[in-house]
């Protein structure tokens, strides 16, 4: 049985850490540094890099970044960081919330504003596969200057973000002179060394249970909104039971797919024309599903989810139909409303 739970959510569901510090705490190691919850091992040199800093953002140092820098100048260097952290939920929007979350820091400190494309992947062993998203990217990153305050120099950058289970990997590059061919190179072997899939085996997903669901508190203004988006949840759980390999479905949700979406939409859609006359509706819920029923009837639903997702889905066409669709909207009297999320399915980890 599906347990539902209706509540506000506005970005994600909040991944809360024992014991948070009030400020980070640099940790003094001398020699290889072992991360005791996951027994990753950071050794002071690697691969051409020294370690520069371990940072723990908890009292169980259970979080942490661990920073390396490999020089090759005096004005070139590379900076790699690499974040683990523990994770209480799962929910099926996490890895794209947590590239929406680094996009915007990255434009904070820019001068000028930064597109960053993503790129999906998996990592896989006969036990575990590993959903993960990177970018390559340049950008001009904010720096201390004596002389002017804050001077801007051109980076090429790396983010990646890996679902392992319980726990969460990233590594974030910066490079004064590291071509992007050589960041995704470091890429992999970040993903060799440091044990990705192992990270992943320590505290998979309870896939035996049902995932709950989670709706927004606007799907509560009337009968036909709750249920047909209950429905659509539901679509997308049984998409994602089906469609991915019980290996895949053990680290993480990958809703990357875009296939996962259209089934739900359509599953959604077909409930909305079913009892259409049931009950009675808000104004606003009959203007969504009239307008969403317009964007499948013109073939439009990959487009509206690339939108609706800012590109962050497995949809190579999308970025060259963008101003097209923007187009079909203004025609076909499409609204911002279309955009927005009802609904998560998540896992409850502790």
């Amino acid at each position: 049985m599906i347990k539902y739970i209706q509540l506000l959510f506005l970005c994600s569901i909040t991944i809360v850490f024992s014991q948070k510090r009030q400020q980070p705490l640099e940790l003094k190691v001398k020699g290889d540094y072992k991360h005791e919850a996951t027994q990753t091992l950071f050794p002071e040199l690697w691969s051409g890099f020294q370690r520069e800093s371990i940072t723990s953002y908890d009292a169980a140092e259970t979080n942490v970044g661990v920073s390396y820098i490999q020089k090759t100048s005096k004005k070139n260097k590379t900076v790699l960081t690499i974040y683990i952290y523990p994770k209480k939920y799962i929910d099926n929007q996490l890895l794209r919330d947590e590239f929406y979350n680094y996009d915007y820091a990255l434009n904070q400190n820019s001068n000028d504003h930064v597109e960053i494309k993503p790129f999906f992947g998996t990592l896989s062993n006969e036990n575990l596969k590993v959903g993960f998203v990177y970018a390559l990217f340049n950008n001009a990153m904010g720096q201390q200057d004596f002389f002017n305050g804050v001077k801007y120099v051109n980076k090429n950058s790396l983010l990646s973000i890996y679902e392992c289970g319980g726990w969460t990997f990233k590594t974030r590059v910066s490079s004064d002179d590291m071509t992007k061919d050589q960041l995704k190179d470091l890429k992999d072997k970040v993903e060799n060394y440091f044990g990705i899939l192992d990270l992943a085996s320590i505290k998979t997903l309870p896939i035996h249970k049902v995932p709950d669901i989670i709706l927004s508190s606007s799907v509560k203004r009337d009968s036909m909104m709750t249920k047909a988006i209950t429905e659509a949840a539901q679509a997308k759980i049984v998409w994602l039971s089906k469609n991915l390999e019980k290996k895949e479905i053990l680290t993480g949700f990958h809703d990357m797919k875009i296939d996962s979406e259209i089934y739900s939409i359509e599953k959604m859609l077909e409930f909305y024309k079913t009892h259409e006359n049931d009950w009675k509706m808000n104004p606003d819920t009959k203007k969504y599903f009239e307008e969403m029923t317009r964007i499948a009837e013109n073939g439009r639903l990959k487009d509206h989810i690339y939108e609706k997702y800012h590109g962050l889905i497995d949809y190579p066409e999308g970025e060259a139909r963008k101003a097209d669709y923007i187009q079909f909207k203004i025609d076909k009297k499409i609204s911002e409303d279309t955009n927005e999320i009802f609904y998560k399915i998540f896992y409850r980890l502790q």
